[in-house]
């Protein structure tokens, strides 16, 4: 079983080596190949298109032939008929004939990739095997020798380290007599000293854990002499070798554990680990090897908090800045970090500094937090400044990290909410100077200090936008952090100082922005200088005083652009706009919400409404942007949140819980979300790139007006229910139950049919249902008061009334379509008419007996047969022969 096991392993082995030789040599191949078809390419139109002396096409052939011969070997092991490939010459000084595309490739890319992995593995496959084979049977020799008892524990583990000492060993020697190839190519060498390398280790392994003969800390570390010493020698037989070299090394605290516990071994052995791969990975120059190195040191980086004490804290910050000097910094800017950048980048070249953004959160996404869960004290704040200081002194060296000071900024917002779980009591704010203290301390000195750094170097180097947006809204967020933190009760003794920091922050603010500046710094500052006084405002005000900030920062923000001409992209207005939405969304259902007042009135009355006319004032100074769209698109849903909240609240002292709708409240929300969804299919008709979006949110609106229109009709009908419904005759429930969404369905109609026009007769059918519901509940209303429920009769008078009004309607309406020449309309009230006439005939006469009966029935007959006959002298009219 042991030897199946054993060769099941040498296969894989051997399948994921020769696919990475086969990779690595097909590398070089293609190069081969397209310098072959180059040269075969220009022979080829040399001697067909352009007349050249005698001498000159011996010596494009001469040298051409020579490259052929050269690569003869190995394009025949890999490619046979590549000789009978067809190679289109590119065009040489002929300007009216552009050179032609080439055909993409007909096999796909996994094909492709199969192919080379099949010729790398068919060209090294018994090298590979051969070496995998005798570390294999190194250790299957120490084995046997183990089960036969042939010789002792020591004498099996030497015998087993002379052998692969000697393939090491002999591997050097080949090399550095270059007997099989030269450079990194040289696959017999590496092969060698692979399988001697896998031999120490497996035996070092087997001394521990099955011979007892070594202790954890010997075994530790000569298992990492052995890895450290495969990527030492992968400096001279390549990058394969190195693969080897640095997953062990990483590995090896795997295997070999001491148990101790000690944060500070292993994160030695790792920086060494690490050290050591880099200089193997500088050397080498292949990218994968320093893929291997980041995951391998990143992944102990992780590990290690889970080793995390109180007395250790310091080591995982030190580890972390160090990990970013020595993996991020180092090799962007050298060993004495003396490579400088101070050119601006675009937002979208410093959004695309890869791996540099991605290895930096690796190290200080956890650092934060773990600070977050964790016991707040003088270290953790040591290493947050540490860390927000080193990637300050960074983005000085190289402005392509200019977006790490967006990392710093929220690195310190994140520092101080830290803070404040930590040192929350409630005695804390007795003392008045707890605004100097703690977490409001730290948070107004982290605010000052990032100001202070990116006005200083704004105005040295002016281009660089980044600095501006540092300087000019480091404070705010700041202040607002500590603002989100603090009490109201405690409000009053912090609101001067920070009321005062925020005005004199605006002030120079406002100077910068009028001095020496480009465009980009003026409108920075400026919107800067209005997001501080906006605060500072706001601190004044309730809850809702934030959002009305807000809202006034996108006015703001909107005008400046407007008046500056600032080609400023449309997406950070967006985003401040659906923050607030999603604000003013969620604040009817937030508990801290219900009492709330502005001005002594409840909040919504003011907010909804102010927010509607920001909105849309902001989307003035945007003519045909789509900016313009978004903003009036924000102006319509604080509408459709005034009406659908304010309603409820105004009727039933709270808004909407839809799990306990009442009969009213449904009433409202019908004729409101009705209303919406038709603005929203109009709005649609405008809205450019965002009509699909609008059409999905009105179809949505009118989809839940509908649910709710069937739950009234089904279980809250006052027809069948006592339901009060009001005293005066039209102006009572029943015209929002069914008049009005009798008139919205209408236009719901019209704007349906260019959508969809099958779906338009049914929505007017659901209108004529509406109306008709809506005319009889009215009638009846009149008759029986405030409770209009079927059980309680009708008098004769009522049921007169019915016809009346009934016959007066289908009349005029026929009228009204033949003076507009409608058909369909005129159909509507023939038919209104004949209902009429059989409701007369049937019900209203149904008491009268004998002669009368009789004649009753010959009158319905006469009238429908008259009716027959106007409808067909209409219809003649309108479309005659």
């Amino acid at each position: 079983m042991d030897d199946l096991v054993g060769l099941a392993v040498i296969v894989i082995l051997v399948v994921v080596a020769g696919a990475i030789c086969g990779l690595i040599a097909l590398v070089q191949l293609n190069g081969l190949k397209q310098e072959v078809a180059v040269l075969r390419a220009k022979v080829t139109h040399l001697q067909t298109h352009k007349p050249i002396s005698q001498s000159e096409p011996q010596s494009e052939a001469s040298t051409a032939q020579a490259a052929l011969s050269r690569s003869e070997p190995i394009a025949h092991k890999t490619q046979p008929n590549l000789t009978s490939q067809s190679v289109s010459p590119p065009v040489i000084n002929q300007p009216s004939a552009p050179p032609k595309k080439a055909k993409p490739a007909e096999a796909s890319a996994i094909e492709l990739l199969f192919n080379k992995l099949r010729a790398g593995f068919e060209q090294n496959w018994m090298t590979w095997i051969g070496a995998i084979a005798l570390a294999f049977g190194g250790i299957f020799l120490a084995k046997y020798s183990l089960e036969a008892g042939l010789l002792s524990p020591v004498m099996r583990l030497s015998l087993g380290g002379l052998f692969g000492l000697g393939l090491i060993a002999a591997a050097a020697y080949l090399h550095h007599k270059r007997i099989i190839f030269e450079g990194f190519n040289n696959y017999i060498p590496a092969a060698l000293a692979s399988g001697g390398f896998i031999t120490c280790f497996a035996l070092t392994l087997l001394a521990y854990s099955s011979y007892d003969m070594l202790s954890p800390t010997v075994a530790f570390f000569t298992l990492a002499v052995i890895a450290i010493s495969a990527s030492a020698m992968a400096l001279r037989l390549g990058p394969l070798l190195a693969v080897l070299g640095i997953i062990g090394a990483y590995s090896v605290p795997i295997w070999v554990s001491t148990g101790s516990g000690n944060l500070f071994a292993l994160f030695m052995y790792v920086g060494f680990v690490s050290l050591s791969a880099a200089l193997v990975a500088h050397k080498v120059q292949r990218a994968w090897l320093w893929y291997l190195l980041w995951a391998g040191h990143i992944g102990w980086y992780l590990v290690g908090f889970t080793l995390l004490k109180i007395n250790t804290v310091w080591l995982m910050g030190t580890f972390a800045l160090l990990s970013i000097i020595g993996l991020i910094a180092i090799p962007r800017l050298g060993l004495k970090l003396n490579v400088i950048e101070h050119r601006p980048h675009s937002l979208k070249r410093l959004i695309n500094v890869l791996p540099d953004h991605a290895l930096l959160l690796a190290f200080i996404a956890p650092l934060i937090f773990t600070m977050l869960i964790s016991h707040f004290d003088m270290q953790w704040q040591t290493i947050g400044v540490l860390s927000i200081v080193l990637m300050l002194f960074l983005v000085l060296k190289n402005s392509r990290w200019d977006i790490w000071q967006a990392v710093a900024l929220a690195s310190a917002a994140l520092l101080v909410i830290s803070a404040e779980r930590t040192h929350l009591s409630p005695n804390l704010f007795d003392d008045a100077l707890f605004i100097f203290k703690n977490e409001y301390g730290l948070g107004l000195f982290l605010g000052l200090l990032l100001t202070a750094f990116g006005l200083y170097y704004g105005k040295k180097q002016i281009k660089r936008l980044a600095f501006h947006i540092t300087g000019a809204f480091s404070v705010f967020v700041m202040i607002a952090t500590l603002y989100t933190l603090i009490p109201n009760s405690a409000l009053s003794t912090a609101y001067p100082l920070w009321a005062v920091v925020l005005f004199v922050v605006a002030a120079i603010l406002i100077k910068l922005a009028q001095h020496n500046t480009t465009l980009f710094q003026r409108f920075t500052y400026w919107v800067g200088a209005n997001a501080n006084i906006t605060l500072a405002i706001t601190m004044l005000l309730s809850d809702s005083g934030l959002t009305i900030a807000l809202a006034v920062q996108v006015l703001l923000i909107s005008v400046l652009i407007k008046r500056y001409s600032v080609p400023m992209p449309h997406w950070p207005i967006k985003a401040l706009v659906a923050a607030l939405l999603l604000r003013l969304t969620l604040s009817p259902w937030t508990p801290s919400y219900d009492a709330l007042t502005v001005f002594g009135l409840h909040w919504s009355i003011v907010v909804y409404p102010l927010c509607i006319a920001l909105f849309f004032a902001a989307a003035k100074c945007f003519d045909s942007s789509k900016l313009k769209i978004w903003l009036e698109g924000a102006a319509l849903h604080c509408l459709a949140l005034f009406i659908t909240t304010e309603t409820s609240y105004q009727l039933v002292g709270h808004y909407p819980q839809f799990d306990s709708l009442n009969f009213y409240e449904q009433i409202l929300l019908t004729c409101n979300w009705l209303a919406l969804g038709c603005v929203y299919l109009h709005r649609a008709k405008l809205a450019g790139t965002l009509a699909k979006l609008y059409q999905v949110a009105g179809f949505a609106l009118v989809g839940l007006a509908g649910l709710f229109a069937i739950k009234t009709l089904l279980d809250d009908n006052p027809l069948f229910e006592s339901l009060y419904i009001g005293e005066l005759p039209i102006f009572n429930w029943l015209l929002l139950l069914w008049l009005v969404p009798a008139g919205l369905t209408l236009w719901l109609a019209k704007l349906v049919k260019p959508i969809n026009a099958k779906a338009t007769p049914f929505i007017l059918a659901v209108a004529g249902g509406f109306i008709l519901l809506a005319i009889n509940s009215f009638i009846r209303q009149y008759w029986q008061g405030p409770y209009i429920y079927l059980s309680k009769g009708a008098s004769n008078a009522e049921l007169y009334s019915y016809s009346v009004i009934w016959l007066v309607m289908g009349a005029g309406t026929v009228i009204f379509g033949h003076l507009k020449n409608q058909l369909l309309i005129q159909k509507v009230g023939l038919g209104i008419l004949a209902a009429v006439i059989v409701k007369v005939f049937l019900i209203d006469m149904a008491n009268l007996e004998g002669l009368l009966k009789a004649l009753s029935f010959i009158g319905l007959g006469l009238s429908l047969v008259g009716l027959s006959w106007l409808f067909q002298k209409l219809r003649s009219r309108v479309n005659p022969v």
